[in-house]
């Protein structure tokens, strides 16, 4: 089988110089918009990496940024495939980052759980379960008492109400 040989145009050949202009076209628009969304982040506006949508930055809770950046609306679709990708130590650390920024902006409290009970989950907006800050996960503090905050679990749940 044999290669075959050509000029690189089409049989009429109109149809590639075409094309070509059309890509070059794209590519330039391209360009410009990605100049447009840099000279964005100049002036303190992002884009979230989901929805695309533009924040201004001094919102606080507007964005969430942990390699991305994520809106509000869209951390409770975000948030349980990007942890899934990350390794232990990365997600624990990320957890422990959204927990805050959740707590801070976004009225999130934190559920103490029981054992044998099972928490209310009917006016939740997100949830999400953390490891415990104050016993770094061990459930148990240094006099080796059981962690009051976690009720020696040594995780939290993290609630945002609807």
């Amino acid at each position: 089988m044999q290669p075959e040989l050509g000029n690189g145009l089409s049989p009429t050949g109109r149809h590639d110089l075409a094309d070509s202009s059309l890509f070059e076209s794209v590519s330039r628009v391209e360009h410009d918009i990605n100049d447009l969304i840099g000279a964005l982040a100049l002036l303190g506006v992002k884009r979230c990496s989901q929805c695309k949508s533009f924040f201004r930055s001094a919102e606080p809770g507007a964005l969430f940024e942990c390699e991305q950046i994520v809106c509000y609306k869209c951390i409770p679709e975000w948030w349980p495939s990007f942890s899934m990708r990350l390794g232990v130590n990365d997600r624990e650390r990320a957890e422990g980052k959204l927990a805050s920024w959740l707590r801070k902006y976004h009225r999130a409290e934190v559920v103490r759980e029981t054992p044998g009970k099972v928490p209310e989950t009917a006016n939740a907006g997100f949830q999400m379960i953390s490891k415990c800050i104050e016993c770094a996960g061990s459930g148990k503090l240094m006099e080796g008492e059981r962690c009051r905050f976690c009720n020696g679990a040594g995780t939290l749940r993290i609630v945002v109400p609807k």
